[in-house]
C-alpha cells in the first residue's frame, strides 16, 4: 500500500476552491449550451462564448412579452 503524506488545512481549502470552480464552470457551459439549442429552434443563432449569450439576451430580452415570462 502506498501512503501519502497529510494535506494541510490550507491545501484541503484550494483544493476545494478548485472543485466548486469547475462545477460552477461545467454547469455555465451546460446551461449556454442550452440556451443556445432552445434559441437556435427560433432561428437565432448564437456563436459559442459566455459573452454572445450575455450580448444576445440583453438584446432580445425586451422582445418577450409579458405572457411568455
Amino acid at each position: 500500500m502506498r501512503f501519502v503524506p497529510n494535506k494541510s488545512i490550507e491545501q484541503q481549502d484550494i483544493q476545494s476552491m478548485h472543485r466548486i470552480r469547475s462545477l460552477l464552470v461545467s454547469r455555465r457551459t451546460a446551461q449556454t449550451n442550452q440556451i443556445r439549442g432552445l434559441l437556435l429552434e427560433y432561428g437565432v443563432i448564437i456563436p459559442k462564448g459566455i459573452a454572445y449569450i450575455r450580448k444576445t439576451i440583453r438584446h432580445i430580452q425586451p422582445s418577450i412579452s409579458p405572457s411568455v415570462v
